[in-house]
């Protein structure tokens, strides 16, 4: 059984941006240590990880609604990791390009993990729009190693 990692989450400035539509807000300090497990009922190949706080004793979840609605939910990160179910609402995509990670809902495609280039702003989720803003948000994050 894998131990779940824990890593900081920081946002890198994207220097083509992107266009916010409906975001949900969610309150996910910045810095904030996060553990990371694979989903191991959905494809390795698209790489699907759901990411915890406090402990893993938090999941970052897009909810079931119609539209996504980014909250902490009080569920264990290793249930979920040893349970059988799919756990979509609690899953993202992870693509690595470089040094950085975007992370796309795996319930809701096209709807990615942002947070704001101003400071102390938290982490929601936006949809890509072909014609970004010169303040856009950031969907690439840069994973530190905890000790």
């Amino acid at each position: 059984m894998p131990h779940s990692g824990s890593t900081s989450l920081e946002p890198l400035l994207r220097e083509s941006g992107q266009d916010t539509q409906a975001p949900a807000s969610c309150l996910f300090p910045l810095g904030e240590e996060i553990s990371v497990v694979p989903n191991r009922a959905l494809d390795a190949s698209l790489s699907p990880v759901i990411l915890g706080v406090q402990g893993g004793s938090q999941c970052l979840s897009c909810g079931t609604e119609k539209e996504p609605i980014l909250k902490l939910e009080p569920v264990n990160i290793m249930e979920l990791y040893l349970g059988t179910k799919e756990s979509k609402s609690f899953t993202f995509y992870r693509r690595d390009l470089g040094l950085t990670s975007s992370f796309e809902s795996a319930a809701y495609p096209g709807w990615f993990l942002c947070t704001s280039p101003e400071a102390d702003q938290p982490v929601r989720l936006t949809q890509i729009s072909e014609d970004p803003a010169w303040d856009a948000p950031i969907t690439d994050f840069y994973f530190q190693q905890c000790d």
